[in-house]
């Protein structure tokens, strides 16, 4: 009766995504945490600030730390020597999302270096941080046709249960936010049939993931009110929202975009907000805790 009275209520998941890639995103993490509504954090492997992130997540082992993982637009965790072909001489992963996309859907030789790359970028996290519940993508790539079946392979073989699925209701988001229509149709078009296909390799496993999402669409576009209408939309169930925040820290100055999400996640009014529309704060660690006892019972 219980586990059906979560599911009837509305609990909500607030991340932040990037955590690790420098001392802004830390600082954000960590101000969003203590003084907000941050319950996750998404960690880079090879972020720049990857050992302060280590730090603040054992500083705070209430924060759950999951894994962000990077195949485009970072740094592999591997030496470039076994990656042949995936990173450059520099250890570099392609910069273009379309090409990377394509390269890994066709070149099947890449296909055990990626396998190789992902298992690293995991068993660092755990040899850092300890403890893993679960692992999304930096620009959502983990649910790419080719990298999906690796991370779920990975997923089964290391108990990671929670893996996020960016199926982002697109008519709530566009009643709220109508800017960049046509963006976000084809974004949702894409992300639903990726997101259709790993869900089914997913529920094979019994592995978990939110009823639904919202950052996909708005990244980079959110404001105090986008977020506050969606916590007053929220219908029963799990949702989890995502940010990229930064925080000026007096030694470069962050995307605005990022600073005025960094300020959304210490809101007062968005406190208030998940007050008044009775929500639930909480993390994928719970809900995986949740998930192995019922399993077990």
């Amino acid at each position: 009766m219980k586990r059906e009275a979560d599911q009837a209520a509305r609990a909500l998941i607030v991340t932040a995504d990037d955590f690790g890639i420098s001392r802004e995103v830390n600082a954000a993490v960590v101000n969003g945490f203590q003084k907000g509504i941050l319950t996750a954090a998404s960690l880079m492997a090879t972020g720049a600030a990857l050992d302060e992130a280590v730090a603040i997540a054992r500083n705070h082992p209430d924060l759950d730390v999951g894994l962000h993982l990077v195949v485009c637009r970072g740094s592999s965790v591997l030496a470039p020597e076994r990656l042949p072909g995936l990173v450059d001489s520099d250890g570099h992963f392609p910069q273009q999302p379309v090409v990377a996309g394509l390269r890994f859907f066709f070149d099947r030789r890449l296909r055990n270096c990626l396998r190789d790359e992902l298992r690293a970028q995991i068993e660092r996290h755990l040899q850092l941080i300890g403890r893993l519940s679960h692992v999304d993508g930096h620009l959502n790539f983990h649910v790419h046709p080719v990298v999906a079946t690796i991370v779920v392979e990975l997923a089964v073989e290391y108990r990671i249960r929670c893996i996020r699925l960016p199926r982002e209701p697109l008519v709530t988001t566009l009643r709220l936010a109508r800017d960049h229509w046509p963006r976000k149709l084809i974004e949702s078009v894409i992300f639903k049939l990726l997101c259709r296909r790993m869900l089914t390799l997913m529920k094979v496993h019994d592995l978990h993931t939110t009823d639904r999402l919202f950052g996909l669409h708005q990244t980079g576009h959110m404001t105090e009110a986008y977020v506050a209408g969606l916590i007053e939309r929220l219908p029963p169930g799990l949702t989890e929202i995502y940010f990229h925040p930064a925080e000026s820290i007096g030694v470069g100055v962050p995307p605005q975009a990022a600073q005025n999400e960094a300020r959304i996640l210490r809101s007062a009014c968005i406190r208030q907000a998940l007050v008044k529309a009775g929500v639930r704060l909480t993390n994928f660690a719970e809900i995986a805790r949740r998930e192995t006892k019922a399993a077990s019972s």
